[in-house]
């Protein structure tokens, strides 16, 4: 999946979440901070992939991990959702954040883990116990570099409209 994909499903996955915590008192600073985490979240996976939107800002990260690991291996696994869980509930306690901003780094890295379980490639659930990787029974074909994937740019529009369609819900809701 490209960035823009995972920014879209990262967006859904956290709309989703934010939509089941009762907000009394909307806090837009609070908001912010849970979308940025999510947003960011949906990205770190690909930090293995020295090509990635965020492997090419930190490559002092990126081209190691790629030499050591490979992409689409432990970083995509639920392993690394647990670390991206226990590392967000460490910064949100230190801040003392409400339960919501502490999953966000983990939901975003979850969404993204969700979102290539539905492409071609696949993911490795259960990496490193198992290097088996796992996808959905019809999946999308993952875009490459300067090509144009119909099956990527649909799931897009679909992610749009779902989050159109989670928001409208909630505006409704609010007033």
């Amino acid at each position: 999946m490209t960035a823009p994909t995972h920014q879209m499903c990262g967006l859904s996955f956290g709309l989703a979440t934010f939509l089941m915590w009762p907000k009394e008192n909307l806090d837009w600073t609070e908001l912010t901070i849970f979308f940025s985490l999510v947003l960011f979240g949906a990205l770190l996976p690909d930090l293995d992939h020295p090509h990635s939107r965020l492997g090419r800002r930190i490559p002092i990260l990126s081209y190691p991990l790629y030499w050591i690991f490979g992409h689409r291996t432990w970083t995509h696994s639920l392993f690394f959702v647990t670390i991206a869980g226990i590392v967000g509930w460490g910064i949100g306690a230190f801040w003392d954040w409400p339960i919501y901003l502490k999953i966000a780094l983990a939901v975003g890295v979850l969404s993204h883990v969700i979102g290539d379980f539905f492409f071609d490639g696949g993911v490795p659930l259960f990496h490193p116990i198992s290097k088996k990787k796992y996808r959905f029974i019809v999946t999308a074909k993952t875009k490459r570099p300067g090509s144009f994937s119909f099956s990527e740019n649909l799931v897009l529009l679909f992610l749009i409209l779902i989050n159109v369609g989670m928001l409208s819900m909630y505006w409704k809701w609010w007033e």
